[in-house]
């Protein structure tokens, strides 16, 4: 017989955390009942509006491109991808090569250009 396919659904993951400024200690809350999420700046001329804006935490003048990096969940595994971003997206001080997966845990420090994150 195959899964039951209910308490599959009922166990539908989502990305959960927060991401927490270091420079400012501020706490931004993912939004919920997400798999994924894309970080930048918003552009309301350009109509991009990335699920968590870095606007208000300095991602103007530190670099954050419009749409710099996503996360996605691939099963129960939290992952980051770099959207080809101008100043690049660092993962624990390792520069991420665009447009490919990396594991995320929490504790783990994320750079955008120059505003580290870290993800808790």
């Amino acid at each position: 017989a195959p899964l039951n396919e209910k308490a599959v659904l009922a166990g539908a993951m989502y990305i959960t955390g927060k991401l927490v400024v270091r420079a400012t200690k501020a706490e931004i809350n993912l939004p919920p009942a997400k798999t994924e999420l894309t970080i930048g700046r918003s552009d309301p001329v350009r109509g991009v509006f990335p699920d968590v804006d870095l606007t208000p935490h300095g991602g103007d003048t530190g670099g954050v491109s419009r749409l710099h990096s996503r996360l996605i969940l691939q099963g129960e595994q939290l992952q980051i991808e770099d959207l080809n971003s101008t100043n690049y997206t660092f993962l624990n001080r390792q520069r991420l090569q665009p447009e490919q997966r990396y594991p995320v845990k929490s504790g783990d420090e994320i750079r955008l250009g120059l505003v580290i994150l870290e993800y808790l």
